[in-house]
């Protein structure tokens, strides 16, 4: 579909499902964007660190990223623009 209506907007390429939902959230990765809904689900960093098998700094330096990307200033500001993004119904196992 989005390739067929590039077609009739002259000078616009087609967007990639996963750009697309880059632009759509923010310009959040899609990581950023588990981590974000992990984040709305309530979960502490080191929670989402064991859930997503990776080191909490990490998971510190995506917060780092997504309040920088979205201007925002503090993590609860990630978890309720998420649960607005109904990002944080994405249950993660």
């Amino acid at each position: 579909f989005l390739h067929k209506a590039s077609e009739l907007i002259p000078g616009q390429e087609p967007l990639s499902a996963r750009r697309a939902a880059k632009k759509a959230f923010g310009g959040l990765t899609e990581r950023e964007r588990e981590v974000a809904a992990l984040i709305a689900q309530g979960k502490a960093n080191r929670e989402i660190a064991e859930i997503l098998v990776v080191n909490y700094r990490t998971i510190e330096k995506h917060i780092e990223n997504m309040l920088s990307k979205l201007g925002f200033a503090s993590r609860a500001q990630i978890a309720v623009w998420a649960a607005e993004k109904g990002l944080g119904k994405q249950e993660q196992s």
